[in-house]
């Protein structure tokens, strides 16, 4: 990896604001961890650098490159790393009285506005509540999209939300609670002044930040003013799917590109095999792309596998995948599979597959990386006895966590968020905790075996084989995009997808469902077939042969 020249320039780039392209698997994180240890020298005395990412996956992949590489005791020393969310979160707390903001405020989490919002929801069609739940949510964030105060929020929705988000923001500044874009907003405010930007810029004499494409314009203005002596953002265009929290890819790499002049690009892929990247290719270049290499064309079985196949019915797809994945589990035990949905309701027929197989999966809406974090909650359950409350549990454990470690707490919140919703499931608590994996020390977040996953949550993830079921239209591209923005977004969505594999992808499609109601309907093929075809180079005969022909160690 250190070989490549375009990789050695982006580490040792001497620019105060260096902007760089990294498309999947072309060494990003390692590219941060380098760049890292060429800044530490450069930093002035109590000094730091601050690395940004925007979920704790990623966090704790960039928190593992850079212990690799710096060692733990000059990681610890010199750098500290934070998802948005807790970097404003340290920022509000050390600095809200400015703005009348008590320092022990409560943590916001994810629920705090979705219960807010739920009321208004009674009563609806599915479709309708799904409608008004996302004008409710488009209306709160890009009311606070701006340092605005409270004032100007309410006079922002006022004059463009609808009723029921003006009586949501009205009762959350009534009952002094914070929602997440709460957080990014008061901290936006805090750094224009500049006396609290300043003490920000000369603790951080370097800023790395992680998916530059994922960002919002509100935290660009977060990263640029938390430090000006050294920036560097790291990211892919390609890879932005997240316009429905609040990213503009679009706008804010036109901003870095104003400020860095042309950026840095590589184009060795260290992940995928030729095949994977023939298929990616297509996709990439379509979008506007460029072409990637492999790093070693030579070192995979037969260049990789590519696979588009179609089943009859989705359980026919589904005891497919499951079989299959037997089969490459028989021949490689070490093997990582991702089979990945664009929607969670698309993977239903495979979960329940997977469910009563004997091969090995995980699903990772059921998972918390954190063996601390199970800990935390073990330790409050029994202090609280008998069967407490979420509610209970949550203000048990979050109070006894230092007010300054707001990643913890975010965890905590996180986990409490899955253990609600498998508790309904499982009838307790308890029961809920146990179906929880919790990984061992030194154990891979991404283990031997299946992960069952959406596309979302697989992002910045990594498997030797790929599975992407539901190829059809209406899952890939989502029935809910609408426009030509959101059927962009989509076919992003598919890349990423795509860019998890390193082997080998499958993709495949159920000519007929079954609906809510248990009634079958037939689908039709994603309008983006076309374009994969010609990548895609396997039958099932085909794969199955290439499968029965590895080895362990391919």
């Amino acid at each position: 990896m250190t070989d490549s020249t375009a990789f050695n320039d982006a580490v040792t780039s001497p620019a105060q604001n260096l902007l760089v392209i990294a498309p999947p698997g072309c060494g990003k994180t390692e590219l941060l961890a380098r760049r890292a240890e060429l800044l530490i020298p450069t930093l002035r005395p109590h000094q730091k650098i601050l690395a940004l990412t925007f979920s704790n996956k990623a966090k704790a992949n960039l928190n593992s490159r850079l212990v690799s590489v710096l060692g733990a005791e000059r990681k610890r020393r010199y750098i500290t790393v934070h998802n948005f969310h807790g970097h404003a979160a340290e920022i509000v707390r050390s600095h809200g009285l400015t703005l009348a903001v008590e320092p022990g405020f409560e943590m916001p989490d994810k629920r705090s506005q979705a219960d807010a919002i739920a009321p208004f929801l009674e009563g609806l069609s599915e479709a309708d509540a799904s409608e008004l739940s996302r004008r409710i949510e488009d209306d709160l964030r890009d009311a606070k999209q701006r340092p605005h105060d409270d004032a100007q929020v309410l006079q922002t929705l006022r004059a463009t939300g609808i009723s029921q988000s003006q009586t949501i923001e009205e009762a959350r500044q009534a009952g002094d609670i914070l929602f997440f874009d709460d957080l990014l907003r008061h901290a936006q405010r805090l750094l224009r002044v500049n006396e609290i930007a300043a003490l920000y810029r000369n603790h951080y004499g370097a800023i790395l930040v992680d998916e530059f494409q994922d960002l919002s314009p509100q935290q660009l203005d977060l990263a640029l003013r938390s430090s000006e002596q050294s920036r560097t953002f790291v990211g892919d265009p390609l890879q932005g799917i997240y316009s429905w929290t609040g990213a503009r890819p679009v706008e804010v790499e036109r901003l870095l590109r104003k400020l860095s002049g042309d950026p840095l690009g590589l184009g060795v892929s260290y992940r995928s095999s030729p095949r994977v990247l023939d298929l990616l290719n297509t996709v990439s270049v379509g979008l506007g792309g460029q072409p990637l290499e492999p790093d070693d064309p030579d070192a995979w079985h037969d260049g990789g596998i590519t696979s588009g196949l179609t089943f009859d019915t989705g359980a026919e797809e589904a005891k497919f995948i499951e079989a299959t994945s037997a089969r490459i589990l028989a021949k490689q035990p070490n093997a990582t599979i991702g089979v990945i949905c664009r929607s969670g309701w698309r993977r239903k027929p495979i979960d329940a597959v997977f469910a009563t197989s004997d091969v090995r999966s995980t699903r990772w809406d059921l998972t918390v990386d954190d063996a601390r974090i199970i800990e935390l909650l073990n330790e409050g359950v029994t202090r609280l006895g008998g069967a407490p409350t979420f509610e209970a549990l949550r203000t048990d454990v979050i109070g006894r966590i230092d007010s300054a470690d707001v990643d913890t707490a975010a965890d905590v919140i996180d986990a409490l968020e899955q253990l609600e919703g498998l508790a309904e499931e499982a009838g307790s608590i308890g029961a809920a905790m146990a179906q929880l994996r919790i990984l061992e020390e030194g154990e891979e977040a991404i283990g031997p075996g299946v992960h069952l996953l959406n596309a979302h949550t697989g992002k910045g993830q990594q498997f030797d084989w790929v599975f992407i079921p539901g190829f059809e239209k209406g899952n890939i591209p989502s029935f809910l995009a609408k426009g030509k923005a959101q059927i962009e977004e989509e076919h992003r969505v598919l890349l990423v997808m795509l860019s998890r594999a390193r082997h080998g992808v499958i993709l495949t499609r159920a000519k007929s469902l079954i609906s809510k109601r248990g009634n079958p309907y037939g689908t039709t093929i994603s309008p983006w077939a076309q374009e994969v075809r010609p990548a895609l180079i396997a039958n099932s005969t085909q794969l199955l042969d290439h499968i029965e022909n590895l080895t362990p160690a391919q």
